[in-house]
């Protein structure tokens, strides 16, 4: 588990502020599952009472805040089998946070993933009713999406110190996400759906990969039963009972370029020693510190930025070895189950662990585990792809980098055309404090 720094003792929590930092906080005492069909919607929503009728806002339009007049379109490169093969290699876990449902933007940082309990099949489970997420991190930090993935990494450097990121040497800052996208751009998938990409530039060559979706909620009404079975295979992690989402941080090197990916965890195998003597008192601390951070909303939200976020430590730090992807499949489609979309999925975040739960009609009859490293015959398939994906990269990379610190680059992909605009918008994802990490 995570320590705090002594000078906010004892109270364990801190709230970043746009130029200064994170700041010690003193007051009173005060789920998420993806591959059910759809591409990436996330944690369930808790609410006493689902009101699966409620109007959620409109989609937004994907040309929202651009010029009209693309500044360049991309060309998807020629595939040249001498090239080198790509590799992800010196990945590193750098830090992780699990969001809560205060109202105002606020994290258990390291957090942790909901723990696999490893039931015996078959059990039952209710259909998903009710609004998940799609995008948390877009929900809750709308216009600074990459906020808590910076914070969280410099609280694991304020907290350990064995641990030191260098962020002037990053080439993209960016969420999983985005590389599945580009890379279905890249093989001109076939019912690709449109999307865009909100591209900045930090210090000299770091492009910063801010994640734009058209609804960040959803109303789901029964139809799929992926969230709840994750809500009955898995249970909160010590410290984390009122987290709503777990997101993870990794670095590594892509052939060249230093990439740090954000990706949400499902599950992670449970500690195999116990933490009950810390489990008790991180749990009752962690729900005062959250009650205290409640207590406070309505008094402080007048101060709120875009920038501005809570930080409680709680929860401990998952090895990278446990970590799980669950998907499930109805029992008669089990057979068209896309494996190399959902290879590409935990190999981009070099996800050790998958689950394929087999079910009809929300019965789980099967369990199917599989480890990343069984994959290899896809790995080399899926070569070609991820070769023209690292073209597409340096491409974007020297495009952002012409642009400079003032430029708003957004990528947007209609009809399988990936074309370059700028936006109308000087806004910046992050504050002056986190760019000057860049420097």
């Amino acid at each position: 588990m995570a320590t705090s720094d002594s000078s906010q003792a004892p109270w364990r929590t801190s709230t970043f502020d746009p130029q200064v930092g994170f700041r010690g906080y003193r007051g009173g005492r005060g789920w998420s599952s993806r591959g059910r069909g759809r591409p990436s919607p996330s944690t369930y929503i808790p609410r006493n009472g689902v009101d699966t009728n409620q109007e959620l806002p409109p989609d937004r339009n994907l040309m929202d805040g651009l010029h009209p007049t693309p500044v360049k379109t991309l060309q998807r490169q020629a595939r040249d089998p001498h090239d080198e093969d790509v590799k992800i290699e010196n990945v590193e876990y750098i830090g992780s946070y699990s969001w809560t449902g205060c109202e105002n933007p606020t994290v258990i940082v390291p957090g942790a993933p909901r723990q696999w309990l490893n039931r015996a099949a078959p059990y039952n489970v209710q259909p998903d009713i009710g609004i998940f997420f799609v995008d948390q991190n877009g929900y809750r930090m709308p216009k600074a999406p990459l906020v808590p993935l910076v914070a969280a990494v410099n609280k694991r450097s304020e907290t350990s110190p064995d641990f030191y990121f260098d962020w002037s040497e990053v080439d993209f800052v960016t969420d999983r996400n985005a590389l599945r996208k580009l890379l279905r751009w890249v093989r001109n998938e076939e019912g690709m759906k449109d999307f865009r990409i909100d591209l900045e530039l930090a210090g000299e060559k770091t492009v910063l990969v801010n994640r734009w979706e058209a609804k960040t909620r959803e109303v789901y009404n029964g139809r799929t039963y992926g969230y709840n079975f994750e809500k009955a295979s898995t249970e909160s992690a010590p410290g984390c009972h009122k987290g709503t989402g777990h997101h993870r941080i990794v670095s590594y090197d892509l052939n060249g370029l230093k990439m740090v990916v954000r990706f949400e965890v499902d599950a992670c195998l449970p500690p195999t020693r116990s933490r009950k003597s810390i489990d008790d008192a991180s749990i009752d601390e962690v729900s005062n510190l959250l009650e205290a951070v409640s207590l406070t909303s309505n008094t402080s939200s007048t101060s709120q930025t875009p920038y501005s976020l809570n930080i409680v430590n709680g929860g401990y730090e998952a090895k990278s070895a446990t970590i799980m992807e669950l998907t499930t499949r109805f029992e008669g489609r089990v057979a068209q189950f896309d494996w190399t979309d959902k290879f590409t999925q935990i190999y981009l975040s070099q996800t050790p662990h998958h689950v394929l739960a087999v079910h009809n009609r929300g019965r789980f009859s099967e369990i199917r585990r599989s480890k990343l490293s069984e994959f290899q015959e896809l790995e080399g398939k899926l070569q070609p792809d991820m070769k023209a994906l690292r073209k597409a990269l340096d491409i974007v990379q020297q495009l952002v980098i012409e642009h400079g610190q003032r430029g708003r680059l957004t990528l947007v992909c209609r009809d399988g055309v990936l074309k370059v605009y700028e936006r109308t918008s000087q806004d910046s994802s992050l504050p002056d404090h986190m760019m000057a990490l860049f420097d």
